[in-house]
């Protein structure tokens, strides 16, 4: 089931560790409106916006017969890259034994 608006902005304002006074404050609305959003409530279109935008979250319509398409290429984006460690320092720092050392 995925997450609904309500739910995927509160857990974005976590994610940033931002309280509702620190989110109201960013967007410039008040708290109750965030905290009556976050439980399910209705808001206007006007404080949504607003308070996407503090969170730096894109709002976007999409066509409801696009949606299973948008929801695969998000997780296919999300998956992991392969894991390519750095070399370690002593990797990065060795000195080849067959180099003879400099005589200055």
């Amino acid at each position: 089931m995925k997450p609904s608006i309500h739910e995927a902005i509160r857990a974005r304002r976590l994610a940033l560790g931002l309280s509702q006074i620190e989110a109201a404050r960013r967007s410039g609305i008040q708290q109750r409106q965030v905290s009556t959003f976050e439980r399910g409530g209705d808001v206007t279109l006007s404080t949504l916006l607003k308070l996407a935008q503090a969170l730096d979250v894109e709002l976007l319509p999409v066509p409801r017969e696009d949606t299973a398409k948008l929801e695969s290429l998000l997780k296919a984006k999300r998956a992991p890259a392969p894991s390519t460690s750095p070399p370690s320092l002593l990797d990065r720092y060795q000195v080849k034994d067959d180099e003879e050392p400099s005589n200055g």
